[in-house]
């Protein structure tokens, strides 16, 4: 990492948006340690275009969380330190399109939907606030990248702080390993792994953007 450099600081359009990003990583990064860490008394199922994906632990079909986990990294990086924005640019697209753009096809094809978080007991209706959300993100996706194209390339280093900042936000993992492993899926221990999980949806997107100068 020694020899990366950053061609973009952190501004407030990709601020907002990547808190919007964040927000949507749960129902990937929540799954994908679950999956790994607690075995098969870990249930995870989605709909995805009219497929369905489901697993007990680490099955065939943990490898869509694998790759939906991939390009939320992809796109978290390519904010900041890639020269071929194209590439950032896609990846929110992606991003659209995986949040929303299934959402309204769920509810275009079978209505209502729902959110299930089992260990925190949270069942939320989606149909409600996802067109509504939809068209934000659009808006925000737009906003970023008419601010991007603006800015002139710059060549930050990939920093200590950025080293640092890595380890606290993902250094919890090994308790989260334990903590899953361990304890029934609705115990204390399993609580405090969700709510790191949550945490971490947040943090990691503040990993990537250059510390080691002072940002505008």
């Amino acid at each position: 990492m020694k020899n990366w450099t950053a061609v973009r600081i952190k501004n407030w359009p990709m601020v907002i948006l990547s808190l919007m990003i964040s927000f949507t990583f749960i129902t990937t990064w929540l799954p994908f340690l679950r999956c790994l860490f607690d075995g098969s008394s870990y249930r995870w199922g989605t709909g995805y275009f009219g497929m369905g994906f489901s697993s007990r632990g680490l099955s065939a079909d943990y490898i869509f969380l694998v790759v939906i986990c991939a390009l939320y990294f992809a796109l978290f990086i390519t904010a900041y330190w890639t020269k071929k924005r194209w590439i950032y640019y896609a990846l929110l697209i992606w991003w659209w399109l995986h949040s929303f753009g299934n959402l309204l096809y769920d509810i275009i094809k079978n209505g209502d939907t729902m959110f299930h978080g089992d260990t925190l007991n949270v069942h939320v209706s989606l149909s409600k606030i996802v067109i509504p959300f939809s068209v934000v993100a659009i808006a925000l996706i737009v906003w970023v990248i008419l601010k991007d194209r603006r800015q002139v390339d710059l060549q930050l280093p990939w920093a200590k702080a950025n080293s640092l900042m890595a380890a606290i936000i993902l250094g919890p993992i090994v308790l989260q390993a334990a903590l899953f492993a361990t304890g029934a899926p609705d115990n204390i221990g399993d609580k405090i792994g969700v709510l790191l999980a949550l945490v971490q949806c947040f943090a990691i997107p503040f990993i990537f953007p250059p510390l080691k100068k002072k940002e505008e």
